[in-house]
């Protein structure tokens, strides 16, 4: 693999720096996302926690790096689950790819309220766990057509299975 795309190495990384009273989680969480969007040449990267039952779950963004205008996405943004088809896609795969979110079922009503308005034509999310179920997701979206490599997947996936593994540690003190 690329060197270049191990994000979870960095990842670990801010962790440490977290644990040392260095930074902050979101300020570790915004430097990675600021990191995966210039490698992988995207149009944004979002972190996200998930909360609540199912059926009505909610994406709360933590974080985010927005390429195009450079900025760190910081404003808080909810967005609520409605069919759960894109949840369980990700509870059983871990990742969750999409060509073109204008024509994919699962995300509709996301296309609608957030994907359309912000231009998000492709992506690629990630899931981190805690206890086997969805705690959060990194996102990386694309303004105009592209095929994610599978070198890109994989390293999005391990800076994911990161997080799990972090938080997990830190259910075990």
């Amino acid at each position: 693999m690329n060197p270049s795309l191990n994000f979870h190495h960095l990842m670990r990384d801010r962790s440490l720096e977290v644990d040392l009273g260095r930074m902050t989680e979101t300020e570790a969480a915004t430097e990675v996302a600021r990191a995966i969007q210039r490698t992988l040449a995207c149009a944004r990267v979002n972190f996200w926690n998930v909360s609540g039952e199912i059926g009505r779950r909610v994406m709360s963004r933590v974080t985010g790096y927005d390429g195009r205008t450079e900025r760190v996405l910081s404003e808080p943004l909810d967005l609520v689950e409605t069919t759960g088809e894109f949840f369980k896609a990700l509870h059983d795969t871990g990742c969750y790819v999409c060509l073109d979110t204008s024509t994919d079922p699962a995300l509709r009503e996301i296309f609608r309220t957030y994907l359309q308005p912000t231009q998000g034509m492709t992506m690629i999310v990630a899931a981190f766990y805690i206890d086997a179920r969805v705690w959060g997701l990194i996102s990386c979206v694309h303004d105009t057509p592209r095929r994610w490599t599978a070198a890109e997947i994989t390293a999005l996936r391990k800076c994911a299975s990161e997080l799990s593994r972090r938080r997990a540690q830190l259910l075990d003190f």
